[in-house]
């Protein structure tokens, strides 16, 4: 018996090198490393007097770009408009971002990085690009673009089925 990622034990099964264990053990390995994100995500907000990975989402979403409006942020970052607005009301009272009303459309705010936000962000990425390292140091350049290119097929198929599933949804108003 071995334990899984979720704490649930099953039979070890025995690696005969086929595709089909092949596949069976990425399936395994991914839907171990989507529960350990929602596990990661969760748990956030726990942490008192940290900045939570939503938050740490949005600021490393404005690194990328000099300015950006908060609901391409939402979107960029996984999360809700209304949540976006939260957790930037907290992030720019602790100085880590900026937000305007944009002067074509007083409707849209733009967020950007303050200086001491972008601080922050390049202390974190310098951080977890050690681990990032570290963990994939094992694996050839040839290995981890196999796996990049498995990864984005995988996030094709999920997004496939999300357009099924609202194509599927019956309508909302009756008809």
């Amino acid at each position: 018996m071995k334990a899984t990622p979720t704490g649930a034990r099953t039979k070890a099964k025995p690696r005969t090198g086929s595709r089909e264990d092949a596949l069976d053990q990425l399936a395994g390995a991914f839907k171990g490393a989507m529960v350990a994100v929602r596990r990661l995500r969760g748990r956030d907000t726990h942490r008192h007097g940290e900045l939570s990975f939503a938050q740490y989402q949005l600021l490393f979403g404005l690194a990328e770009r000099d300015e950006l409006p908060a609901g391409e942020l939402a979107l960029s970052a996984d999360l809700s408009p209304a949540a976006t607005t939260q957790l930037l009301d907290t992030l720019a009272t602790k100085g880590l971002v900026e937000r305007n009303r944009s002067d074509l459309d007083r409707r849209v705010v733009t967020c950007r990085l303050s200086p001491h936000g972008r601080e922050l962000v390049n202390e974190r990425r310098t951080s977890f690009e050690k681990r990032w390292q570290s963990a994939l140091s094992g694996f050839s350049a040839k290995d981890i673009a196999t796996a990049a290119a498995v990864i984005q097929r995988l996030r094709i198929l999920y997004e496939e089925l999300d357009s099924d599933s609202r194509e599927d949804a019956p309508a909302q108003n009756g008809g």
